[in-house]
């Protein structure tokens, strides 16, 4: 008998974790949707500059979490980000916060831990899943260039309302997904001149349009050039998912002026915008993942657990210890 092929939608770290917990038990292969792996922690590369375009750093608590980070940390794909973090108000007053857990961010971007956890891993890139057909123990992925499968177990690492449309979950499953909510996030990717003074590392902002600003050159081993990200606030971006690019950059540049008018905006080189449909999880599922061991089928990711990295990860890794006692059960 061989090894149970598994197939993993999602290449960010719940689904890389996932996947790297199972490799010794069966034949995983990830498909990820876009370009590169990282989902969430990804870095837009221009030739004039570099962007963490979403999360901005993590925190390591969970023991589990730093064993499988220990590696990269020794390796230097994971260091320290020790810039002061600020934080600005509607008003334009900036103060700095007494942050005291350590940040840390990938080197030289923030895909690079989940690039490393993915080494010697099947992965699939620009491969997006339009649906999955089949029944238990034959199911198919099918995408733009045909099926993919026989696969034994599915499991989504994707977002909730994308997990709720691919995967053919019991009534009740599906009841408790449609309880996780989901918040989009406009980002900003600003290259100012060589010469330009930034008046901070990093700042929270509690304003109607903005919630974090950075200047990415800040953190460590990254392209000097001056590169600003700027996140929208969650609720302005959900009530203009689906604005205009342009008018949505708009405002955003205008609450940048408006709150620090220091900063020579009208002189930047470059301006980017992305648009997350889904970026914070507002309301977990509250359970490490889901599972339908009658159809096999089962999805993980921050959505189960909060809006961190470490979420992702410990989702993963539940689910992946789970499987593990399934697979056993199935081949004695």
């Amino acid at each position: 008998m061989g090894q149970p092929k598994i197939a993993v939608i999602g290449a960010g770290i719940a689904g890389v974790s996932l996947a790297r917990s199972l490799a010794d038990r069966a034949d995983v292969t990830i498909f990820e949707k876009s370009r590169g792996l990282g989902g969430r922690m990804a870095t837009r590369r221009r030739p004039d500059g570099h962007f963490d375009h979403g999360a901005q750093y993590f925190t390591i608590r969970d023991p589990r979490f730093h064993a499988a980070l220990e590696e990269a940390l020794e390796r230097g794909v994971i260091e320290t980000w020790d810039a002061d973090l600020m934080q600005t108000e509607a008003d334009g007053t900036v103060q700095s916060l007494d942050d005291r857990s350590p940040r840390f961010v990938g080197v030289p971007g923030m895909t690079a831990p989940v690039r490393a956890q993915a080494d010697g891993l099947a992965v699939l890139c620009s491969m997006p899943v339009q649906s999955v057909e089949g029944e238990a123990g034959a199911w198919y992925l099918m995408t733009e260039t045909g099926p993919f499968g026989p696969f034994d177990w599915i499991v989504s690492s994707a977002p909730a309302p994308q997990t709720t449309k691919l995967l053919p979950f019991a009534p009740s499953v599906r009841q408790a997904l449609a309880r996780v909510d989901m918040n989009g996030c406009f980002t900003l990717m600003i290259r100012l001149p060589d010469e330009a003074a930034l008046p901070f590392a990093a700042s929270r902002i509690r304003h109607p349009v903005l919630s974090w600003i950075a200047a990415n050159n800040s953190k460590p081993d990254r392209n000097p050039a001056p590169a600003l990200v700027v996140h929208a606030d969650n609720g302005w971006s959900d009530r203009h998912l689906d604005a205009p690019p342009e008018a949505v950059r708009d405002l955003m540049l205008e609450a940048c002026q408006s709150l620090y008018p220091m900063i020579g905006w009208q002189d930047a080189l470059s301006i980017d915008l992305h648009r997350w449909r889904y970026a914070n999880v507002a309301r977990p599922l509250g359970q490490p993942f889901l599972l339908d061991s009658e159809r096999q089928i089962a999805a993980c990711g921050d959505w189960c657990l909060g809006n961190r990295v470490e979420a992702a990860f410990l989702s993963g890794t539940a689910l992946a210890d789970t499987l593990h006692t399934h697979l056993a059960e199935a081949r004695a």
